[in-house]
């Protein structure tokens, strides 16, 4: 029985475990061809403002990685949080910090090894993975619970709260697609980053109201 139980958690705990296994070996497999001493800082003009042994970049994160995972499995446990809808988020969470600190590992690594990447395009993964999750949070939204589209006109009518979170969660869906275009024009990561997300909302909200006061209408 306690083998199944193990065998469950890791099946369940796979993305975060494989990006675990990923981080250590490239960190391991890149730090055996990096010098005793490197660069591990860089000021806004990519100027080396701090040089330490290779050993803090090979650890640290990837240590870091395996803290928060200890951290979220015993959060998520169903002795602290016993909603199954709580251990969900808990879940994603600590898949989101993980894959966090995996992108900045990676540009660690890269950068010591004298290959620039702009970090906006590598932040475009975590950012993708974020608004597909809060995409899928508002198709899922139960009617008067604590994620949601809440206006007056959503909380005034069932209805009106399920249309509205339906096409809050397309749009983030849009979204999440809108944060690839970055992996290619770096530039326009913080203009997609806040932009269509503030545009989705505020489009949801009116479509809110819209829907309320044309369900009215229809009534009288």
């Amino acid at each position: 029985m306690r083998g199944k139980k193990i065998k469950y958690f890791i099946m369940r705990k796979a993305p975060q475990l494989l990006l675990m296994a990923t981080l250590f070996a490239a960190s391991l497999l890149v730090g055996v061809y990096l010098p005793q001493r490197i660069p591990l800082h860089w000021d806004r003009q990519g100027i080396v403002d701090r040089i330490g042994s290779k050993y803090e970049l090979i650890l640290m994160l990837p240590v870091a990685s395996v803290i928060l995972f200890a951290v979220g499995a015993f959060v998520e446990s169903r002795f602290i949080l016993p909603s199954v809808k709580l251990r969900g988020f808990m879940s994603f969470m600590q898949f989101f910090f993980i894959t966090l600190v995996f992108v900045l590992q990676i540009r660690g690594l890269l950068r010591a090894s004298g290959v620039w990447v702009p970090m906006e395009r590598l932040m475009t993964i975590p950012a993708l993975l974020l608004y597909a999750f809060v995409s899928g949070m508002f198709n899922n939204a139960e009617y008067f619970s604590l994620f949601g589209i809440k206006t007056k006109w959503t909380l005034n009518n069932r209805l009106v709260w399920e249309r509205t979170n339906r096409l809050a969660s397309v749009l983030f869906r849009i979204c999440a697609g809108l944060m690839l275009i970055p992996v290619f024009l770096y530039e326009l990561f913080y203009l997609l980053l806040i932009a269509p997300p503030a545009i989705s909302l505020a489009a949801a909200i009116i479509y809110s109201k819209a829907i309320s006061v044309g369900g009215r209408d229809d009534q009288d």
